[in-house]
C-alpha cells in the first residue's frame, strides 16, 4: 500500500468541499441556470432545462461533475434534488408559456419517497404538473424493479411529463421504450458531434428518432452547436433542440432577458446540403 502527500491533500481538498457545500445548501448559497429548448418546426422557445450551479467562495465556479459526486458520498443528493425542484417550481411563475425540465437522480429514486416530495411540492408552490419534464437517466432503469416502474406511473399520474435522458450513453436497451411510457427521449450529445464525421452515429440518431417518434413520443437533440448540426436533427424528425447554437445555460435574469429578444428561426430542412467537415446533410 502506497501513501502519498498529493492523496492526503485530495481527501483534505473533497472533505472541504463537501463542508462548504452543506453550508450553501443550508445558505441558499446553490442556484439554478436555464437552457433554453427550441421546438423545430416553429423555431420558438418551448421550454428550459433547469441546471444546477455553485460559485464556490473559493474555487468560484464549480462543475457539477466535481461537486455532484462529493454531494453522493455526503448522502447529500436527496435534499440537493429536492431544493433544486422546489427553485425551479419557484423561478417558473417568471415564464408561465414555457415547461421546465428538472433531473431526478438514481439517488433520490433509491432513498426518497419521490411520490410523497411531488405531491408536497406542487401544493407548497401551487404548479401545475403538467409543465414540468422529469428527465431521468438510464441508470435508474438498470433497477428495474416494480418499485421503479410503480414510481414512474405515479410521476405520470400526477400529471409530470417524463424524459428518458441522455439515451445511447451507458446500456441502452430499446426495451425501456416499450416498457416504460416516456414522454420524451433526448439524444445525447455524443451522437450529434460525430454525425459529420461516422456514418454510424447518423444511421442510430436516424433509427432512435424514427422509434422514438412511432411511439408516440417527443425526440430532444442535445447539444446543438452548429447550424449544420440543429438542420440535420430537424431534417431527422426531432422536435425539439438545445445547446450552445441557441443559448447557453442563462440565470434568472439573463434567461429573462432573452425571451425578451429571441427572433424563432424555424428550423426547416435546406433545399441545398448544407456542407461541414468530413460530411454533409446529402445521404
Amino acid at each position: 500500500m502506497f501513501f502519498s502527500n498529493e492523496m492526503a491533500e485530495q481527501v483534505e481538498h473533497r472533505r472541504s468541499v463537501e463542508l462548504d457545500l452543506r453550508a450553501a445548501l443550508e445558505n441558499q448559497e446553490l442556484d439554478l441556470h436555464y437552457q433554453p429548448i427550441i421546438a423545430c418546426d416553429t423555431g420558438a422557445v418551448m421550454g428550459v432545462e433547469a441546471l444546477l450551479r455553485w460559485h464556490h467562495p473559493l474555487y468560484g465556479s464549480m462543475p457539477p461533475a466535481e461537486f455532484i459526486p462529493i454531494a453522493e458520498n455526503a448522502g447529500l443528493l436527496p435534499e440537493i434534488g429536492e431544493w433544486v425542484l422546489g427553485r425551479a417550481m419557484t423561478d417558473s411563475k417568471r415564464w408561465p408559456q414555457l415547461q421546465v425540465a428538472v433531473n431526478l437522480s438514481p439517488v433520490q429514486f433509491r432513498h426518497v419517497d419521490i411520490e410523497t416530495m411531488l405531491r408536497q411540492l406542487i401544493v407548497k408552490h401551487a404548479i401545475d404538473p403538467s409543465r414540468f419534464v422529469l428527465e431521468i437517466t438510464e441508470g435508474v432503469l438498470l433497477e428495474s424493479t416494480d418499485r421503479v416502474s410503480k414510481v414512474l406511473a405515479a410521476i405520470r399520474d400526477m400529471g409530470f411529463r417524463t424524459a428518458l435522458d441522455d439515451f445511447g450513453t451507458g446500456y441502452s436497451s430499446l426495451s425501456y421504450l416499450c416498457n416504460f411510457q416516456f414522454d420524451t427521449i433526448k439524444i445525447d450529445r455524443s451522437f450529434i458531434s460525430n454525425m459529420s464525421k461516422v456514418d454510424s452515429s447518423k444511421t442510430i440518431v436516424k433509427s432512435v428518432v424514427t422509434l422514438g417518434r412511432g411511439l408516440g413520443m417527443d425526440i430532444v437533440a442535445e447539444g446543438i452547436e452548429t447550424e449544420f448540426e440543429a438542420i440535420m436533427m430537424a431534417r431527422f424528425g426531432c422536435t425539439e433542440m438545445q445547446g450552445f447554437y441557441f443559448s447557453r445555460p442563462l440565470p434568472v435574469t439573463q434567461l429573462i432577458d432573452f425571451l425578451k429578444t429571441y427572433e424563432p428561426k424555424p428550423m426547416q430542412p435546406a433545399l441545398e446540403p448544407i456542407k461541414a467537415v468530413g460530411g454533409s446533410l446529402a445521404g
